[in-house]
């Protein structure tokens, strides 16, 4: 798709809003063609225009949005946006049309307004995104008849069920949020199955931020595993009782993300109190901020909670960079923790 319109337009860059020069328009050249049906020109005409204009929003999407996003929400930007192209296009000018063939083809340069384009795209993405793009870890021990087991069942049927839902999952020491804790089956019984094998399961697990160590969400589960023997019933029982806890700690982890998103800054070249104190203000001073608490200082580093009325530890650093009273230098960022230096 990326490929078919980066070959029929051209991307001519920014340009101020003619109608409001507030706002910037994307201006591209763009290609559309429609076939001519019963000789129907004046019809093919119309047809090859919005094809263009589709197209040449589409170019404009493709700029801004992922490769993997325009895979995965291809029908969603096509219904919502390329659909709707006169809606988002400020103005166009046809640089040629012509007839080829059976076809006609329509040539247009087109000023795309960026503003709505991407207030649009942020409506398309999942939840998740829209709450930070956390990573979610996973940790979870398991234990069959009291035994530990070097299995991860659990972990696995979540991360999938995570996944699903919009979540990025990596490595449990690189991730924003760890899922930990742990999962036990035991065998249950053998009478009146037909030769099957019956295990219970139960699962414990809570999603603990990494660095500030808050725990977002709880939840314990049991369920049970039928299967013709022993490893497989309590195989069973393990991803059942991991699929059954999934929904719920999902939504859970959800809603403590949507009321209160809390960034762990932990900022460096504190020299004196006063400076805490003046940089504590300047903080509380930010509209997006909700409150603020010390957790530490010591040695020159003040390690502060940060409890933010919307967004993460990337929207805080934007914020801090462009605070006029102190200068802030911004060392790394993640969804939920920001490592930054007063100047």
């Amino acid at each position: 798709m990326a490929a078919a319109l980066f070959a029929a337009a051209g991307c001519g860059g920014s340009h101020k809003s003619s109608l409001n020069p507030a706002y910037e328009t994307e201006m591209v050249e763009a290609e559309g063609m429609a076939p001519v049906v019963n000789g129907d020109t004046e019809g093919a005409k119309k047809t090859a225009l919005a094809d263009s204009m589709k197209t040449a929003l589409g170019l404009v999407v493709g700029v801004y949005v992922s490769q993997d996003a325009m895979v995965s929400k291809s029908i969603l930007i096509d219904e919502n946006i390329t659909s709707q192209s006169e809606g988002y296009i400020e103005k166009y000018e046809v640089l040629k049309e012509w007839r080829d063939g059976e076809f006609y083809k329509v040539r247009i340069r087109a000023h795309v307004r960026k503003e709505d384009l991407s207030a649009k795209l942020r409506t398309l993405e999942s939840e998740p995104q829209k709450l930070g793009n956390p990573v979610i870890g996973f940790d979870i021990k398991e234990a069959s008849d009291a035994k530990p087991q070097q299995t991860n069942y659990a972990e696995l049927e979540l991360k999938t069920r995570f996944t699903d839902a919009g979540f990025l999952t990596g490595e449990k020491d690189k991730a924003d949020i760890v899922i930990q804790g742990e999962a036990q089956t035991a065998f249950n019984t053998r009478e009146g199955l037909g030769g099957f094998v019956s295990y219970r399961a139960g699962i414990s697990v809570s999603a603990v931020k990494q660095g500030s160590q808050e725990t977002l969400a709880s939840i314990q589960e049991s369920a049970g595993g039928i299967d013709l023997n022993d490893t497989a019933a309590a195989r069973a029982s393990i991803i059942n009782a991991a699929k059954k806890a999934s929904d719920p700690l999902k939504e859970r982890v959800l809603k403590s993300l949507r009321e209160k998103s809390i960034v762990r800054l932990n900022l460096s070249n504190v020299r004196t109190m006063n400076d805490l104190s003046d940089f504590t203000k300047i903080l509380r001073n930010i509209p997006a901020v909700r409150a603020s608490w010390v957790r530490s200082y010591s040695a020159s580093v003040a390690v502060l909670d940060v409890a933010m009325h919307k967004g993460g530890a990337a929207d805080l650093s934007q914020l801090l960079m462009k605070n006029g009273k102190r200068q802030v230098k911004i060392n790394r960022t993640s969804s939920y923790d920001l490592d930054a230096e007063l100047q």
